[in-house]
């Protein structure tokens, strides 16, 4: 009887001190408002499924305010839509982490600047950087030129044939582009990225990718087997490797005598030059330039192709504003077919960047991103966030707040960034890349390649659907997907 008392009190001590060193998190409810939960769950079963996610996020904050507190379980968790919380999060050196959701992307796709924690993950940012800069993309532009030509080719047996998926498309195409800037121009001529077996496997890795996210059980290789859910996934990853990999060491077999001096200076930042430059000097291992460049075309394709998409789709169903883009365009290249787009013609398309940013404010490439704190974090209100909170900043809710907005904001209207519309928004209401420390390496290149495919496009095509805007109905994704995706229709235009 004595040992069994003995044994309650431990426990209960050790209960007290569970508690008393959470103490900071508890009264941490007390300044920031959330919901409450249920004991060992909190919040997490109103998460358990995706397509639940956004609207749970959007009754959360509609209810609570702008910036919420909550648990996950056992983990401290908050959802902010508030610009100026926003940016203390986003510019603060202990906030640079992302959250433990991203944990299966080490998984799938390897430990790089997506998922790396600092300051590992500034180091590789400081390297990589040169690789994205201006001469750089301004170099990929015949890439972007070339692949569009081609698009539209494949795209003329659609013509004024009713309503077709067009994102598979898309996203061969882009991956086509971000695997040719990324590991070389020659890359194309590959056999497995000819037969789109380099998608598949892509999507594959993708799919059970977000499937960890969400369902953190499984990240665990058991549990995936006894799914079902590891062998194809295992496949891909193999697959993908393999491809890299040969890339890279059909790079470092190259004729030695073009020299790395002898190579031109924009040509050295080519990623996969820039990439196994580092490998050679020791500064990279073998796995950092594999991780690094699986990352960089994950990160580049999807979001690329969703982004052109949903703005297509989004113009469809607004065509005033489409003939508004296409009367541009068409002053800037007066017949139909192929043209090549230059950097300068892009600075000239005034109207499409409206388009493009009010079509990413509306539909975001990524609706929600994840940060931890790595040490206690002050808020601008005065308010400390201790070490270990997981903070979902909730993109897709504060680009639609019709407290930032309007009370339009949750309709597409490209004059929303007309220079008076904008000029007086906060810095961070909007962030379809992010920003501060751990912004999107990619944005200006996603930026770039976006233009000149929905120039090309739009100059040769009216884009026409029956879905109604209204219908539209977000998934919570690595990267926003929709529960029923809109069909289009081509016609060719004169």
């Amino acid at each position: 009887m004595l040992t069994w008392t003995l044994w309650c009190g431990l426990l209960f001590l050790l209960w007290l001190y569970f508690l008393w060193s959470r103490r900071r998190f508890y009264l941490l409810t007390l300044k920031i408002p959330g919901p409450l939960g249920y004991p060992i769950l909190g919040m997490a079963h109103w998460l358990m499924r995706r397509e639940d996610i956004l609207n749970a996020f959007g009754c959360f904050l509609d209810k609570h305010g702008p910036t919420i507190f909550s648990w996950l379980g056992p983990i401290p968790f908050m959802i902010v839509s508030d610009p100026q919380v926003v940016q203390d999060i986003f510019t603060s050196p202990h906030c640079v982490n992302k959250g433990i959701i991203y944990k299966a992307v080490d998984d799938g796709a390897g430990t790089g600047l997506f998922s790396m924690n600092d300051p590992r993950w500034s180091i590789h940012r400081r390297l990589l950087n040169p690789a994205f800069g201006h001469k750089v993309l301004l170099s990929f532009l015949p890439i972007f030129n070339r692949e569009t030509a081609l698009l539209l080719d494949q795209l003329k047996p659609l013509e004024d044939d009713g309503e077709k998926d067009l994102i598979p498309l898309l996203q061969s195409f882009t991956l086509g582009i971000a695997t040719q800037t990324t590991m070389g121009s020659d890359v194309k001529s590959e056999e497995n990225l000819m037969s789109n077996t380099l998608l598949d496997r892509y999507q594959c890795i993708l799919e059970t990718m977000t499937d960890m996210c969400f369902s953190p059980w499984l990240n665990s290789q058991f549990i995936r087997q006894l799914v079902g859910k590891e062998s194809h996934y295992y496949q891909a990853k193999t697959e993908i490797r393999q491809f890299i990999k040969k890339l890279i060491e059909k790079k470092l077999s190259e004729d030695q005598k073009e020299t790395l001096p002898a190579i031109k200076s924009i040509d050295k930042n080519i990623f996969l030059n820039l990439a196994t430059d580092l490998l050679r000097r020791g500064v990279f291992s073998w796995k950092n330039v594999e991780d690094e460049s699986n990352i960089i075309v994950f990160g580049a394709f999807e979001t690329t192709a969703n982004a052109v998409y949903y703005t297509l789709m989004l113009l469809a169903m607004f065509p005033d504003y489409q003939e508004r883009a296409f009367e541009e365009i068409e002053t800037l290249f007066p017949n139909t077919g192929n043209f090549d787009v230059t950097y300068a013609d892009t600075q000239q398309m005034v109207y499409l960047d409206l388009i493009l940013n009010e079509s990413m404010r509306v539909i975001p490439p990524v609706p929600v991103v994840s940060r931890q704190t790595s040490q206690d974090l002050k808020l601008s209100n005065g308010i400390v966030i201790p070490q270990g909170v997981q903070i979902a900043i909730d993109i897709y809710h504060m680009h639609r707040s019709k407290k930032i907005w309007g009370p339009e904001a949750e309709t597409f209207n490209p004059d929303n960034f007309l220079p008076h519309n904008i000029r007086d928004k906060h810095p961070y209401a909007y962030i379809p890349f992010t920003k501060g420390i751990r912004n999107c390496i990619g944005w200006r290149y996603a930026l770039i390649s976006a233009k000149v495919t929905l120039a090309k496009l739009l100059r040769n095509y009216r884009f026409k659907t029956s879905f109604p805007f209204e219908d539209l109905y977000f998934v919570e994704d690595i990267t926003m997907k929709l529960k029923s995706v809109p069909l289009l229709e081509l016609q060719k235009r004169t």
